[in-house]
């Protein structure tokens, strides 16, 4: 029998008392067989939903459809010593209702390593030999993996992340079919239906060994559905190398979602990283991070002056700067990469804050309404570029962020275009 947690072993039994057979089952039995700390549990009883709400009354409904709520058994626990962040400790239980069977539930799982269940009153419900199978560390399916990739593909993704979650290897059957019918998933990717495809992509990349999960993406054929078929298969060879180096040591960096897509694409060439990128349907924010880690953040090794460096950071923002920068040291560690750029990096961030030096638009002691007051112009658009403009002046030298100053290089900058264009060059005489 596993160890349950006191609140999941409590809510069991109370259904249990009520009538209704109910069993732990899942991922959540398979983590504690490893011996690990879980913290999502899923329970399933005969209960219909009905009687779930009637017993748990403060229970969030899931999904009425599907007939299952959530009971949060989450606590905070207040930090010891001031300035220390709070911490959440307990869990969560999904509960949800089956027919027929334990043993006909637990068929649906599709992995034998999450086909299995217990109740404390009863045996361990192991139908499909899942527990031989974590002891052999192999993940091999409960019906024909042929037959379950073809009715639902994305179970092949979902058969590479949890080899990658667990450090286990495909059973030959699983990695055969794989090769075989991973073109019906292609043919979902090119449809537009991603989000599935790119959710499992993604929690691969966050697991333990997330390098492995990429090395059987590329063995089995699945990272032409990441990536694309054409691109999967015109790598060139530095591509190839540069890859194989992320798949090697992308365990060690953090793993941090962004990040790690992050290292993904910037292993491969522009040209194929953009489009490889697009394919995948990222929200808005996530793909101009990716595109930016493609295309700038080389550039970022390049910031050598305090000016360079603020006008970077006016340019794309803190948050996207901040994006490329942690990029950059996931990447020297993958590379072996010397770590100068990052610490000169640091040092001009640590001056710009401690000192509290102007940046942003924000920062200036002026605004667009001064320079309308001053007489410079009447629009407020053309205020509003101008300030764009001064704002060189300040990267240039913090005590630039004078008035008077500003005002005057805003009166030249709207009649001078060459002043205004190269207002970042210092001239030598």
């Amino acid at each position: 029998m596993i160890k349950f947690d006191k609140d999941v072993l409590k809510a069991l039994q109370t259904l249990e008392k009520e009538g209704f057979e109910t069993y732990a089952a899942g991922e959540c039995v398979r983590d504690q067989l490893l011996g690990q700390k879980v913290y999502d549990w899923d329970l399933f009883t005969k209960a219909p939903l009905s009687t779930l709400q009637q017993i748990f009354p403060e229970a969030e409904v899931l999904d009425a459809q599907g007939e299952k709520i959530r009971l949060d058994f989450t606590y905070e626990v207040p930090a010891k010593e001031e300035g220390e962040a709070a911490v959440v400790e307990g869990c969560i239980a999904d509960v949800c209702t089956f027919d027929g069977s334990i043993e006909d539930a637990l068929g649906a799982m599709g992995f034998t390593v999450n086909a299995l269940a217990d109740n404390p009153d009863r045996a361990l419900v192991d139908p499909y030999g899942g527990r031989a199978d974590l002891k052999a560390k192999l993940i091999r399916t409960i019906d024909s993996p042929a037959r379950l990739f073809q009715e639902a593909p994305i179970r092949m993704l979902e058969a590479v992340r949890l080899a990658a979650e667990l450090d286990f290897d495909l059973h030959k059957s699983v990695f055969e079919a794989i090769g075989q019918f991973w073109r019906p998933l292609m043919e979902q990717v090119d449809r537009g239906d991603v989000k599935a495809v790119r959710e499992e992509f993604e929690a691969l990349l966050v697991s333990d060994h997330a390098g492995k999960g990429l090395k059987m993406l590329t063995g089995s054929g699945l990272m032409a559905v990441i990536l694309g078929e054409d691109i999967a298969g015109s790598m060139s060879m530095s591509d190839t190398n540069a890859f194989k180096t992320v798949c090697q040591h992308i365990d060690q960096t953090k793993p941090v979602r962004t990040r790690r897509l992050g290292l993904v694409y910037t292993a491969i060439t522009k040209k194929r990283a953009l489009p490889a990128i697009a394919r995948l349907q990222f929200d808005a924010k996530t793909a101009q991070h990716l595109k930016d880690g493609v295309e700038r953040v080389i550039d970022i090794n390049f910031l050598n002056t305090e000016m360079e460096f603020k006008k970077f950071l006016f340019q794309y923002g803190k948050d996207r700067y901040n994006y490329l920068h942690n990029l950059s040291k996931a990447m020297r560690i993958v590379y072996d990469q010397p770590s100068l750029k990052i610490e000169s990096r640091n040092y001009m961030m640590k001056k710009i804050v401690s000192g509290n030096e102007p940046v942003f638009v924000e920062d200036l002691v002026i605004d667009a309404n001064d320079i309308m007051e001053a007489g410079i112009t009447d629009s407020s658009e053309k205020a509003s570029a101008l300030l764009e403009l001064v704002v060189a002046l300040v990267h240039k030298n913090p005590a630039n962020n004078h008035r008077d100053v500003l005002l005057k290089y805003a009166k030249k900058y709207s009649k001078n275009k060459l002043a205004a264009k190269t207002r970042y060059v210092k001239w030598v005489k």
